[in-house]
């Protein structure tokens, strides 16, 4: 477990899909024992202190757990090489994946919703004791770390899978600090706030499990490319010997680190074919290096004089 815990990105070439996929790998198997160790934990805690709003709490930590295991099967199917049906592989999985997590978050949002109506329709007495705080706070503890663990990775590794565990994560933490506030007003309050409390910690779920699956299906319904690669690869191509202008281009992304794209360049029309056919070979080379897409370059000739049909000769930009 220590050597699971352990991680040091500045040294290793994160954009590397084999990278990746291990990192994770890694935080859903981190995600999976620890979502796993707070349901038991939290779940007997609720059912002694018969607190609706610590139980249902315990199941958001179980639909993290079943999280974990869909992060897990997406990692194990981006990793998948390309075949005949899927000719730019499969690195599309991680954002299904996300979406699923998302709708695990969605569930587990409107199901402590109905039960904190419950209990603030028909309030029932909460029995507390020092250990069920004491055992809370430590959750909280165990969420701050996989917050900032999944949230480092994510980062680093720019995975949008990690940084949907991260949030929820943190919204864990929120849903925690509630419960514990709300058993504190009641034991020196005798104010029964559970299931108001629940109201609110399920509204913070239904929020992030929204944003998470939004994320998710811009990403898989094909959102833009960020305006910096653009231009990045445009100014490459534009640095191209020979190369007038730049026009057309598509970038097409199949995961992370898997872009493919095209576009259109203007060359001289009086250049020999070759000379311009290895400019494009150098650029499509240099782009791959640079910005990890592979694209391909479609050549356009311009300033072509030709005659019309009246025989009168004429410039055509294309």
């Amino acid at each position: 477990m220590i050597k699971l815990l352990k991680y040091n990105l500045g040294r290793l070439n994160v954009k590397n899909k084999e990278i990746r996929n291990r990192y994770i790998k890694k935080s859903g198997i981190i995600g999976l024992f620890l979502n796993l160790l707070l349901f038991t934990t939290k779940l007997i805690i609720g059912l002694v202190i018969n607190s609706v709003a610590v139980v249902s709490d315990a199941f958001n930590n179980l639909a993290d757990s079943m999280s974990s295991i869909v992060t897990l099967i997406g990692s194990f199917l981006s990793a998948k090489p390309a075949d005949k049906e899927h000719p730019y592989g499969h690195g599309r999985s991680e954002y299904i994946s996300s979406l699923v997590v998302s709708f695990f978050i969605l569930f587990t949002g409107i199901s402590l919703l109905k039960e904190s109506v419950l209990k603030i329709v028909y309030p029932e007495e909460i029995k507390t004791n020092l250990l069920s705080i004491i055992i809370l706070v430590f959750s909280i503890c165990v969420k701050f770390f996989m917050y900032r663990y999944n949230k480092h990775i994510g980062k680093k590794i720019d995975s949008i899978a990690l940084i949907s565990v991260a949030k929820d994560a943190l919204n864990d933490i929120f849903s925690t600090s509630g419960i514990i506030i709300s058993i504190l007003i009641y034991k020196y309050g005798d104010i029964n706030l559970d299931g108001f409390i629940g109201v609110i910690v399920s509204i913070i779920i239904l929020k992030s499990g929204y944003d998470i699956a939004l994320d998710s299906i811009n990403v898989i319904l094909g959102e833009a490319p960020p305006d910096e690669l653009e231009d990045k690869i445009e100014k490459i191509l534009l640095s191209g010997k020979n190369v007038q202008g730049v026009h057309s281009l598509e970038l097409h992304e199949y995961g992370k680190g898997n872009v493919f794209g095209s576009v259109h360049l203007d060359f001289p029309c009086n250049l020999i074919f070759k000379e311009v056919h290895d400019v494009a070979d150098e650029l499509e080379n240099k782009i791959l290096d640079q910005c990890g897409v592979r694209i391909v370059i479609h050549m356009d000739p311009i300033n072509c004089l030709e005659s019309d049909s009246n025989g009168n000769r004429n410039t055509k930009s294309r």
